[in-house]
């Protein structure tokens, strides 16, 4: 639906989001199944390995990934290298017109910008009016655990805005989690100087 999307994490580290394709199945399943330790703590719980790390789990995600409530993308470094994923769910339209963000980093590359570069790609494509080739909301909300600290860094640094604390909000790892609220306006992505077009 849109034109893959360029974000820079720093001068070394571009980041390309762009719906999945088949071909992309044997680098996400590895990069999952690799990540395992490093994601397993802070995802929902699926109740089954295989099913949320293996292949499975690409084929929902190809499945779902350009739907009128559902826009999920798969990020690739300046090498084509698959590196992670970013996408909006639950979208919403009419008065309400919002959203909900997950992302995900693969082990091998945490830590070195590409979340963040990720979470501004898909922004810009949340944020950008339909007439230029986005999605037109207003706003995007991530659900954090309190111990994920890198999440919690990740979100300050684009600019969500903590709203609340939702006790017991989802079930993760067996345990029903609280959350942290976290959500960001078009408003506040322009003040912050963004005025992207998914054409850019």
């Amino acid at each position: 639906m849109y034109a893959p999307r360029v974000s820079d994490a720093g001068p070394h580290n571009p980041v390309t989001i762009r719906h999945p394709d088949a071909i992309d199945r044997t680098a996400f399943v590895a990069l999952r199944r690799s990540s395992l330790a490093h994601l397993k703590p802070w995802e929902p719980d699926l109740g089954d390995d295989e099913r949320q790390f293996g292949d499975a789990s690409f084929d929902r995600l190809l499945a779902r990934c350009d739907t009128e409530n559902e826009q999920k993308f798969v990020m690739l470094n300046d090498e084509g290298k698959l590196v992670g994923y970013v996408g909006l769910g639950q979208i919403y339209r009419g008065p309400f017109c919002s959203c909900y963000m997950g992302y995900w980093v693969g082990a091998a590359y945490a830590r070195r910008g590409y979340g963040v570069a990720g979470v501004r790609a898909c922004l810009d494509r949340a944020f950008t009016p339909e007439a230029q080739g986005g999605l037109g909301l207003h706003r995007v909300e991530a659900n954090i655990i309190p111990e994920n600290d890198a999440s919690l860094k990740l979100v300050q640094r684009v600019g969500f805005r903590r709203e609340g604390y939702s006790p017991r909000y989802l079930r993760i790892a067996g345990d029903w989690r609280d959350h942290e609220r976290w959500a960001i306006t078009a408003e506040d992505w322009a003040e912050r100087g963004h005025h992207a077009t998914a054409s850019e």
